[in-house]
C-alpha cells in the first residue's frame, strides 16, 4: 500500500516573529548610529540579515518538509535535501536549547556527508535532525515519519 505525499509548510508565525524581533534590533541600531558606535552598524548588519531570512521564508516555496514512499525532502532557503527511508536507522524526537526536533542517525551504508555527520554527532549527538518549525505538531510528525519508514521495507 502506498502513502500519499504530504507536504508540510513553514510555520509563518515563527517566521514573523523573527521578522519583527530583527526589525526592532534594526531600529535600535539606527538610534545607536547617534552615538556614532560601531555596534549599531554591527546590530543593523546582524538583525537586517535577519530582516531578510525571514522576508525570503515568507514565499510559498522557500521551506517545507516533504514525505514520500521513497524518503523525506527538507527545503529551507530554497536548497533541499532528501533522504531517502533506507539510510535512516531510527526517528526519535529530541531537544536543543528548547527547540523540539525530530533526530536520526544514518546507517552504516550511507556514505554522503561523512565529516558533516561526525561534526553534528559531535554537537547534538545525533547524524541528523528535522525541525520542528512546520505546520504539525512535533509528536504527529514523529509518528508519520516512523509510519512512513516502516511502509517503505
Amino acid at each position: 500500500m502506498r502513502n500519499e505525499p504530504k507536504i508540510f509548510k513553514q510555520n509563518k508565525l515563527k517566521n514573523l516573529i523573527l521578522f519583527l524581533i530583527s526589525s526592532v534590533f534594526v531600529t535600535i541600531g539606527i538610534l545607536m548610529l547617534k552615538d556614532k558606535t560601531l555596534m549599531g552598524w554591527f546590530i543593523i548588519s546582524f538583525f537586517g540579515l535577519g530582516i531578510i531570512v525571514s522576508l525570503i521564508q515568507f514565499h510559498p516555496n522557500a521551506s517545507y518538509l516533504k514525505l514520500t514512499d521513497e524518503g523525506f525532502e527538507t527545503k529551507n532557503l530554497f536548497r533541499s535535501n532528501f533522504t531517502k527511508w533506507d539510510d535512516v536507522k531510527e526517528f526519535r524526537q529530541g531537544h536543543i536549547n528548547g527547540n523540539k526536533m525530530i533526530f536520526f542517525d544514518y546507517t552504516d551504508e550511507h556514505k554522503k556527508w561523512i565529516s558533516g555527520k561526525k561534526v553534528a554527532k559531535f554537537l547534538s549527538g545525533k547524524e541528523g535532525a528535522v525541525q520542528s518549525s512546520y505546520n504539525i505538531k512535533t509528536e504527529e510528525l514523529l509518528n508519520l515519519m516512523k509510519e512512513y519508514k516502516l511502509k517503505s521495507k
